[in-house]
């Protein structure tokens, strides 16, 4: 799996574990706990998005590297 796709299905069992509690913010009508909601949102789409960020980078090495060893030669392989 890669690692983009797991990024992604870490992200959203986050937010299935804050729905419940942030719907209880939400529905109190607080407007200092619909705040924290929000900014709480916000820091987890910009945690998010560096994450993805990250993961992209490594999803690319890894295609890199896997070309790289489908291009080498099966002579240094020590195994042969």
């Amino acid at each position: 799996m890669l690692k983009v796709e797991l990024t992604c299905l870490q992200g959203l069992a986050d937010l299935e574990q804050l729905e419940g509690p942030c719907m209880e913010v939400l529905g109190d009508g607080d407007p200092e706990g619909v705040a924290t909601v929000i900014r709480l949102g916000l820091s987890h789409l910009a945690m998010t998005a560096k994450r993805l960020t990250d993961a992209m980078v490594l999803d690319r090495l890894d295609a890199e590297l896997d070309q790289i060893d489908a291009s080498t030669p099966a002579r240094f392989n020590c195994f042969s």
